[in-house]
C-alpha cells in the first residue's frame, strides 16, 4: 500500500509572480500526494487544485519575530521556517507525512518520496557554521552528522518526528519551540543566514531516526535554466 502525504508550499509576497508555474510543476511531477496547502501571506490568493491557508492562523507572525530578531529583511525568510514546522500542528486534518517544498523550486520530473515504507531524503553540500552554532544552542545532542547537507528546498517532514523534536527543546529550554529558535539566532549577524529548518530537522532525523529514512540522491541545480539532465532546480530570486 503506498503512503499517501501532502504537500505544503510557503508563499510570502515575493513569490506569487512564479509561483502558478511552480505549482503547475508540482502537480505534474510529485508522484503520491493528496491535498496542496498554500501557506499564503494574502488568504485571497486561490489556485486550481490547491487549498490556501492563511499564514495568520500560526501561533506567530512577523510581529512576534520582531520581538526578538527586531525588524528587518530576514523576518520573512525565518518565518517561512517556522511554518514549516508548525504546519503540521496548524493545519488542519494535514496528514502525519507532509512535504515541504521552497515556492523557487520546480520539480522536472516524474518523483517518488517513500521507498518500502520508508521516506526519502535529497541532499546539498552546503556547510553554513551559524545554523549548527544555532542548532547546539537549541540543544546540545543537536550536531552536524554527515558530510552533506539537508538543505536541498524541499524535504518530508513526518508529524510524530516533529513533535519529538519539540518536545526536546522545550523541556530543555522550558518554552516553547518558535521562542527557543527565534532566542538562539545570532543577532549579531542578523541580516546573515542565523538558522536553517531543513539541517535542524535533517540532523535530528540522523541522531533519533536513522533507521526510518532512506538517503536518494536527485539531480539538482540552483539556477534559471530548465535542464533536461536536472530531476528540479531552484531559481532564487538572485539568479532570475
Amino acid at each position: 500500500m503506498d503512503i499517501l502525504f501532502d504537500i505544503v508550499i510557503p508563499i510570502g509576497p515575493n513569490d506569487i509572480t512564479n509561483v502558478g508555474i511552480m505549482i503547475e510543476k508540482t502537480i505534474k511531477n510529485i508522484i503520491g500526494y493528496r491535498n496542496i496547502y498554500l501557506v499564503s501571506y494574502d488568504p485571497n490568493i486561490k489556485f486550481d487544485n490547491c487549498i490556501t491557508i492563511d499564514e495568520n492562523i500560526f501561533p506567530f507572525n512577523k510581529n512576534t519575530l520582531a520581538k526578538y530578531l527586531g525588524f528587518n529583511d530576514r523576518l520573512g525568510w525565518y518565518l517561512q521556517q517556522l511554518i514549516k514546522f508548525y504546519s503540521g500542528f496548524t493545519i488542519k486534518g494535514i496528514l502525519n507525512n507532509y512535504l515541504v517544498i521552497d515556492s523557487d523550486t520546480y520539480f522536472l520530473k516524474f518523483t517518488t518520496f517513500f521507498k518500502n515504507k520508508l521516506p526519502l531524503y535529497n541532499i546539498g553540500f552546503e556547510c553554513n557554521m551559524p545554523y549548527f552554532e544555532h542548532m547546539y544552542k537549541l540543544h546540545p545532542s543537536l550536531r552536524k552528522q554527515t558530510n552533506y547537507s539537508g538543505i536541498c528546498h524541499h524535504m518530508m517532514f513526518q508529524k510524530n518526528i516533529v513533535a519529538e523534536l519539540f518536545n526536546l527543546i522545550e523541556r530543555h529550554h522550558k518554552e516553547s519551540f518558535y521562542i527557543s529558535f527565534l532566542k538562539c539566532i545570532n543577532t549579531n549577524n542578523i541580516l546573515g543566514s542565523g538558522a536553517s529548518e531543513y539541517e535542524i530537522y535533517f540532523n535530528y532525523i540522523h541522531i533519533y531516526h536513522k533507521d526510518k529514512f532512506s538517503i536518494r540522491e536527485l539531480k539538482w541545480e540552483n539556477t534559471n535554466l530548465e535542464k533536461n539532465n536536472l530531476d528540479y532546480i531552484s531559481c532564487h530570486w538572485y539568479i532570475k
